[in-house]
């Protein structure tokens, strides 16, 4: 741990800078209780690793810098909660507290289930990484649970209906070139 204690202010700003000196700080400050929200409700320290990192990525692609009114590591690890419950409505598991990981054990069809939702996340990523730029801002605001309203002052859209518009135009392109996709098929129906 280094030294010397940041303010909430410079903590923030180092994000938006992308300071790998004090974004190494923020994650040791935070890593124990991201870690513990996500081990403790069926994932791994990669996967940690990775709500940490899209957190990141979801506080330095806002347009403008919130205003604080907790520490930061509060607000860091709040986001790190939204987007870890989040992605456990996508594998379609229930959040469950204070839960130890052994107690439950893993059975062939949850590996099965496992290995197939991450089939579909790579081809789903696969896509997404060829979309508009602009596309992709959209659709990650959308799974992060912002508003048309937040998209729409985010991306500095001219209207709510242009960003509802934009939202179905971006959606619908990116299920044509996955739909497309030979691997569909066979990962929509689970084979």
């Amino acid at each position: 741990m280094f030294k010397r204690k940041y303010t909430d202010s410079e903590l923030l700003d180092a994000v938006y800078s992308r300071d790998s000196k004090l974004i190494k700080y923020i994650m040791q400050l935070v890593w124990e209780q991201v870690s513990n929200i996500v081990l403790e409700n069926s994932g791994t320290k990669e996967d940690a690793m990775q709500v940490m990192q899209d957190a990141f990525i979801a506080i330095y692609s806002k347009k403008e810098k919130p205003i604080l009114v907790s520490k930061f590591s509060t607000y860091f690890i709040a986001i790190c909660k939204n987007l870890w419950h989040f992605e456990l409505r996508k594998r379609k598991v229930t959040p469950v507290y204070q839960m130890l990981s052994d107690e439950i054990p893993e059975l062939e069809s949850e590996i099965h289930e496992k290995e197939l939702f991450e089939k579909r996340r790579r081809l789903y990523l696969k896509y997404f990484n060829k979309i508009q730029k602009v596309c992709q801002d959209v659709l990650r605001l959308v799974a992060i649970g912002f508003t048309n309203e937040h998209i729409t002052t985010e991306l500095a859209f001219s209207s709510v209906a242009y960003t509802k518009n934009r939202k179905s135009m971006c959606n619908k392109k990116l299920l044509e070139m996955i739909k497309a996709d030979p691997e569909y098929k066979e990962l929509k129906y689970g084979l």
